[in-house]
């Protein structure tokens, strides 16, 4: 009698645990049913957007080796082409992306030697070729040294089509690299007595720049040495821009080191790719 009792207590046990899975289960699939839909995906752009690269003429093969070098520092994997055109507008390309390359690199050579009108319009020229080739709607526009005051002048002359997304302006001589009345340490504005020629020309056009665009100033401040470019002339952009531009930035990277300013600075390429990312 105990025996059998105790056969029926368990079999009343294991039916009950078995009601209770059975239940259980039957819950979360309601509960699964009843949940919301997921809304909303985030996906990794995959257009193409390159960075072009317009830099003085004036560097060696070495120096834009290094500085190209310090800009793709957390972008090595995406290819870098070179676009050259000859004063006469022949296009050539040398290189080729794969279409994993959403974020390239097309490094610009424009003839020496020529006024700033001229050089605007093979550059106009050129990234209308480059974006045809390329297939690329939109792109970012990075210059150093004397290719800035031609990306400067680009950007008063070009259409809202053809104008960069973000522009990056690195040592800059806006306002020259010798004269006399900059003060070499100043961040200011330049007083419009002080101002060269290009700057005031500069100045008068601004109100052709897309105020859609977004722009950087990089200027290098040497540490108890002798500043190679001065201070308030790299930074002399502020009154071409920051008057009519909506995004307006400005960053001073200091070194020990002068005789090749922001070319051998580790922080540029973050710098960069921090502001347009």
């Amino acid at each position: 009698m105990k025996a059998t009792t105790k056969q029926v207590l368990t079999g009343a046990t294991w039916l009950v645990v078995l009601l209770a899975m059975i239940g259980g289960t039957m819950l979360w699939q309601q509960q699964v049913h009843k949940s919301k839909p997921v809304t909303t995906i985030t996906v990794t752009s995959t257009e193409r957007i390159p960075m072009v690269l317009l830099l003085d003429d004036h560097l060696t093969h070495n120096q834009i080796q290094q500085l190209t070098a310090h800009i793709q520092n957390s972008s090595a994997t995406q290819a870098l082409v070179t676009a050259k055109i000859t004063a006469t507008g022949t296009v050539t390309f040398k290189g080729q992306l794969l279409n994993s390359d959403n974020r390239p690199y097309i490094q610009v050579q424009l003839p020496k030697n020529l006024d700033s009108n001229r050089q605007t319009h093979l550059l106009k020229q050129l990234l209308t070729a480059a974006r045809q080739q390329f297939k690329f709607r939109r792109f970012n526009l990075v210059s150093y040294g004397r290719g800035g005051l031609t990306a400067t002048n680009y950007v008063e002359h070009t259409t809202t089509s053809l104008s960069p997304q973000h522009l990056v302006l690195m040592a800059t001589p806006f306002n020259g690299a010798s004269r006399p009345s900059n003060n070499r340490r100043q961040t200011t504005p330049v007083a419009a007595k002080s101002q060269t020629a290009t700057l005031a020309k500069l100045i008068a056009h601004r109100h052709t720049i897309d105020s859609k665009m977004q722009v950087l100033i990089v200027a290098g401040k040497a540490i108890k040495a002798d500043q190679p470019l001065p201070l308030q002339s790299a930074l002399a952009g502020q009154s071409i821009f920051k008057p009519v531009v909506k995004v307006y930035q400005q960053k001073v990277l200091r070194s020990w080191r002068t005789q090749s300013g922001l070319l051998n600075n580790h922080q540029i390429g973050n710098t960069i790719q921090t502001f347009i990312n």
